[in-house]
């Protein structure tokens, strides 16, 4: 689907990468009750979102999909990415709307966003 955009221009008129989030989680059952808020233009440029990385991020929402609070080691523990990579994984969720944030760094805690 990207390389299709691509060829016809569309990745230029459009965020592709985000829209390619976007579709994966829109396909997605277990994920088909989120709906992102819109990204601020500012925060295209800031996080690149490639196919394996969108595929990782939507791992993460349907692992997380039934529970109402997770921490980042639950997901460390689950995925078996190392602390820092799960931190970014979920701050990138977070900054695209899916995910809320709750508490300071040390006692970050997370939630779907309702």
């Amino acid at each position: 689907m990207l390389q299709q955009h691509k060829e016809l221009g569309i990745s230029e008129q459009i965020d592709y990468q985000k829209f390619y989030l976007d579709s994966v989680i829109s396909n997605s059952v277990a994920l088909s009750n989120l709906e992102p808020e819109p990204i601020a233009p500012e925060m295209v440029d800031k996080w690149s979102i490639k196919p394996s990385l969108a595929e990782k991020l939507v791992d993460i929402l349907e692992f997380v999909a039934d529970k109402d609070e997770f921490t980042t080691e639950q997901i460390v523990s689950h995925f078996g990415f190392n602390t820092t990579t799960a931190k970014r994984y979920l701050r990138q969720l977070t900054e695209f709307g899916y995910l809320e944030p709750h508490g300071g760094n040390k006692n970050r805690t997370y939630g779907n966003k309702k």
